[in-house]
């Protein structure tokens, strides 16, 4: 909706200009104005873009994607660039008299990535936007640009999304062994370590602590299978 609210405002503009053109010489020269600075020269300022961006490249780190939003998206404004490395998303907008903001959020970070295409793709292209769990750098999007650049920079995002929920996973399970006392390696050997309690007794005192954890999500289901086997092993 916001290409065809801009395409809308843009026939407006012209038509307000063209009636302003007929009684204002200087008026009717911002029409071809208008174009000269949007259109020309559009190519060679993507590619500008991009060299910058690869000159800021870490040692090891590597463009995988980039995408650029379509011009319907940005009649009234500077458009927006996104790149996707190995280890971040950047973030260029150029400003209106010359340079240019880049902002980059880590892997990490990444909350949760969205693609949305947008009516007549050919047109207005297909939307990406990212949030991220650290809210202090904003989110970063486009508003709408090629498809197919769209879903390859998606499908990596997606990788990585998954990726770094596992990493923090298991993390957070590490870090609540850690305050629990668990270590894998001889696992509550001191539940059933009295003298004063039977073998069955024991087993079951274990496995009874093994079973809690797996309820308060210290350790997974598989885990648990895993500690039980080893309790069973060790007594029989």
């Amino acid at each position: 909706m916001r290409g065809l609210l801009n395409i809308f405002l843009l026939v407006v503009m012209l038509f307000a200009l063209l009636i302003l053109a007929v009684t204002s010489f200087i008026t009717g020269l911002l029409i071809p104005l208008y174009f000269i600075l949007v259109f020309v020269g559009a190519s060679k300022r993507e590619a500008k873009v991009k060299t910058k961006i690869e000159a800021m490249l870490v040692p090891e780190e590597a463009i995988v994607a980039s995408i650029i939003e379509y011009r319907a998206m940005a009649l009234f404004r500077r458009r927006i660039s996104l790149v996707i490395t190995t280890s971040r998303m950047i973030s260029v907008r150029r400003k209106i008299l010359g340079g240019y903001r880049m902002t980059d959020r880590q892997w990490k970070d990444l909350g949760n990535a969205q693609m949305d295409e947008n009516i007549f793709p050919a047109i207005f292209g297909t939307a990406l936007s990212f949030t991220f769990l650290e809210l202090a750098g904003g989110n970063l999007g486009v508003g709408g640009g090629n498809p197919d650049d769209a879903a390859k920079i998606y499908k990596f995002s997606q990788t990585q999304e998954q990726a770094w929920e596992e990493k923090r996973r298991i993390r957070g399970m590490e870090e609540n062994r850690s305050i629990a006392g668990i270590n894998l390696g001889g696992l509550f050997k001191a539940a059933g370590g009295s003298s004063d309690v039977s073998p069955a007794d024991a087993i079951a005192n274990e496995i009874n602590s093994a079973r809690s954890l797996l309820a308060s999500g210290v350790i997974s289901d598989a885990e648990f299978q895993e500690i039980k086997s080893k309790i069973l092993s060790r007594r029989f």
